[in-house]
């Protein structure tokens, strides 16, 4: 057995910073999706590029553990309608995310806030499986509308995710133009204005600790619902706080600790406008039989450690194929947790309150799961 997927977390949608480097050592990336039949836009020419060759290498696919079924359509229009009139929402959506974090009255619930977003859109109530239902004196149904809080924040994460991607792009525009302004400048002058120290991006890049764990418990209330097994799966995050919380939580609940596996440099970006897969293919043809043996050393068998060998041998590769003056460097970070199962540890970590309301994939299936850090 072998590792041969990533499965990113608790991101939702392909990006270059991800899509570049991941797809070099794993043969899919897996994101999970809070609604079905519902794929991303490819916004940027290298993940334009990557989903174009799915034919050919399936590098990116989408998983959705808990389809909505019936009520599919149902939740877009509230979702298209909550777009449309962003404003009309504002005070039940705040209520939306204080719910996730438990902090909210008690005449606002779960069942309350749903219910008045689906009144206020004029929806016409549903009684799919999924659909949120208040009971008269129990909230029978509450882990159903945790459901649809959870697709809910993820999506409208999605959306914000996309506003500011695209502004960040502005950004880089303005100052590619700049910069090429400011070297004609020099030309004309004979050198003798100073450098210019220009902004990388811009402000709000990351995503506020709060948000982000709100974005954690979501998503691991649908990724909980995952049935099958994640043998020869790592669990990657760009996120340092995302996986050091999964670790502290795993050292307070297991006695074998946290086994660091390896620390491996890829490239970190991508800037011609086409080549990625061909490039990729040109060196998993040249490097395959170290990465066959990387992904097999990932495994709960391996007993050996990583040598000086193959790691000299992955950099040098990795320099033939994607200079590091030309692609910069990332660094993904990989431990093995030997003694607890994927959907119970992101349950436990972001989500506690759920665990009595999900029924996990089978106790019979083996402990173990690969954790990454994806660092810039």
């Amino acid at each position: 057995m072998s590792v041969d997927l990533a499965y990113i977390f608790p991101d939702v949608l392909p990006d270059d910073g991800v899509v570049l480097p991941l797809p070099l050592l794993f043969t899919q990336v897996l994101f999970l999706r809070p609604v079905e039949d519902d794929l991303p836009e490819a916004d940027t020419p290298l993940v334009r590029e990557m989903l174009g060759q799915q034919e050919r290498s399936r590098c990116i696919a989408y998983t959705c553990p808990a389809p909505l079924g019936e009520d599919r359509e149902r939740f877009l229009a509230l979702l298209q309608d909550i777009r449309l009139r962003p404003e009309d929402y504002a005070g039940h959506l705040g209520n939306l995310s204080a719910g996730l974090g438990h902090v909210v009255r008690e005449d606002e619930r779960e069942h309350s806030i749903i219910d008045t977003l689906l009144q206020q859109s004029g929806i016409r109530a549903g009684s799919g499986e999924h659909t949120p239902e208040p009971e008269k004196g129990q909230e029978k149904n509450v882990f159903s509308v945790r459901l649809w809080q959870a697709r809910l924040l993820l999506k409208l994460g999605e959306s914000m995710d996309r506003n500011q991607a695209e502004i960040r792009r502005n950004l880089d525009r303005m100052r590619q133009q700049q910069e090429m302004l400011f070297r004609e400048l020099r030309r004309e002058e004979d050198g003798d204005l100073p450098d210019l120290e220009l902004p990388t991006s811009g402000p709000g890049d990351e995503i506020p600790f709060q948000q982000q764990r709100l974005r954690l418990k979501a998503w691991s209330r649908l990724f909980a619902l995952h049935q099958q097994s994640f043998a020869g799966t790592a669990f990657i995050s760009r996120s340092p706080d995302a996986v050091e919380a999964l670790l502290e939580q795993y050292r307070q609940g297991h006695s074998s600790p946290a086994k660091p596996l390896l620390i491996l440099p890829l490239p970190g970006f991508y800037s011609e406008e086409d080549g990625a897969f061909l490039r990729r293919e040109h060196f998993q043809e040249e490097a395959g039989a170290l990465i066959a043996a990387i992904r097999a050393f990932l495994t709960a068998s391996a007993a050996s450690a990583f040598s000086e060998d193959m790691q000299e041998a992955w950099i040098d590769l990795l320099e033939g194929h994607y200079p590091e003056k030309e692609h910069g460097r990332c660094t993904l970070t990989l431990y093995f947790l030997s003694e607890v199962r994927p959907q119970q540890l992101f349950l436990e970590t972001f989500a506690s309150q759920d665990e009595s309301s999900v029924t996990l994939a089978s106790e019979t299936a083996e402990a173990g799961m690969v954790l990454g850090l994806l660092e810039s």
